[in-house]
């Protein structure tokens, strides 16, 4: 079976370890400082859009009804039976 990739052959050990190399030391500053920027936490709250504060409170209404007719339709079909 062949492929495209090149197999390099396996170097035994040395004693010590290899150096990297200047770009990989500097791309892996780089990466690591961009992760930390990320993760930062940050010092004011989001702004709440009130429209979508008020639509989130309807759909919960909406929910806690919907949910509140179902306990009563069980409670009148058990009594029902």
């Amino acid at each position: 079976m062949s492929s495209k990739t090149l197999l390099r052959p396996v170097r035994p050990p040395t004693g010590r370890p290899h150096r990297v190399s200047l770009p990989d030391r500097i791309a892996l500053r780089i990466g690591l400082a961009l992760i930390v920027w990320s993760r930062r936490t940050r010092r004011q709250p989001h702004e709440i859009d009130p429209a979508a504060e008020l639509r989130r409170h309807r759909e919960e209404q909406a929910r806690l009804a919907r949910e509140a007719e179902w306990v009563t339709l069980g409670a009148a079909m058990h009594m029902w039976r």
